[in-house]
């Protein structure tokens, strides 16, 4: 009884600890389950919130984005205050203060998947060719950046010969297109970096120019 009171008291400390600032946005509670209300369901049609009036809540448009945790905050207070309203907020396992991506809580890190393709594989001298690739998983790598070196084999070295940058779209994919001036064997690498939302990837492949 005595740990299961400590444990309590711990974890209310760490959702009291947590700044107000520490969600700005829904998403990763949204993608955990809790907050992925939808119009006319019961949290919807609660007296108290049928009759704030959709834009109350609804302060950034009508889409589930649209409602922020600055929203709340204006009828119900502080972070504190929301946190430890009800038991929902604070009881084992599903809690605010142990949730990853929670208040106080480091995000769940994606393991990073991703393809890469380079088209046609053997290319006429200033002409281009496409590179194209996949990351995941989404929504974690929308927006990720890839870097993207190619190198011409310059005997038994691989020299650069261009480096640039591509964004992986809402839908996941990534394209760049690259004109070799010289003829030769060419190597593409396609590096995204570890952040502390996914991890780390990079791929190769090879082209030819004649």
């Amino acid at each position: 009884m005595v740990a299961l009171t400590v444990l309590a008291a711990a974890v209310a400390f760490a959702v009291l600890a947590a700044p107000a600032s520490a969600q700005k946005t829904f998403t990763t509670c949204m993608q955990s389950g809790c907050h992925a209300q939808s119009s006319g369901d019961d949290f919807h049609n609660k007296d108290a919130h049928k009759g704030a009036g959709c834009t109350t809540c609804h302060t950034g448009g009508f889409s589930p984005g649209g409602v922020t945790p600055a929203s709340c905050v204006s009828c119900h207070g502080g972070t504190a205050s929301i946190l430890t309203a009800n038991s929902t907020h604070t009881a084992s396992p599903q809690s605010c203060a142990t949730t990853p991506g929670c208040h106080g809580v480091p995000p769940a890190v994606a393991t990073t998947t991703m393809t890469l393709k380079v088209a046609p594989a053997s290319v006429k001298v200033k002409k281009p060719v496409k590179i194209t690739g996949t990351a995941g998983p989404l929504p974690a790598l929308a927006g990720a950046k890839v870097a993207v070196k190619i190198e011409l084999k310059v005997g038994k070295k691989w020299v650069k010969a261009k480096a640039a940058t591509a964004k992986v779209d809402a839908k996941g994919a990534f394209t760049l297109t690259y004109k070799p001036a010289k003829k030769g064997s060419y190597q593409v690498t396609a590096s995204i970096a570890k952040t502390s939302s996914f991890t780390a990837k990079t791929l190769k492949k090879t082209f030819k120019a004649k």
